[in-house]
């Protein structure tokens, strides 16, 4: 059985010893939200909300999104990064050593960066 995002989400919090109040301030989203993300009632939280929940589970934004069959038991940044295709994991290791993930601007900065990059690579 493939896990959905709130059921991958709850199973990560609980992996850590968090209840909700603790997961809550760990990511800065409240006890509500989370609740409702981990319960299906809100199954398409924004790019945002979901790289904040990745950074502060400590797991790949992708983790998230990949179909997963379980939680691993050891999650780390570079937990499942192999598998995304080289472009994704560039944007997403650029994200994290900039620590973009906490400021909008800064990561909007950054794509826009990783976009022109890209298009000079195309360009040549």
């Amino acid at each position: 059985m493939q896990l959905d995002l709130g059921q991958k989400l709850r199973h990560l919090r609980e992996q850590k010893g968090w209840t909700l109040a603790e997961a809550s301030e760990h990511t800065g989203v409240s006890i509500s939200h989370l609740s409702a993300i981990e319960k299906g009632n809100r199954p398409n939280p924004s790019f945002f909300l979901v790289a904040k929940l990745a950074q502060a589970y400590g797991v790949p934004l992708n983790y998230f999104l990949d179909p997963v069959e379980e939680t691993p038991e050891n999650t780390s940044s570079e937990a499942g990064v192999a598998e995304t295709p080289a472009a994704y994991r560039e944007i997403a290791q650029r994200l994290a050593e900039e620590h973009a993930l906490d400021d909008p601007s800064k990561l909007l900065e950054l794509l826009a960066q990783y976009l022109r990059d890209r298009t000079t690579k195309y360009e040549k």
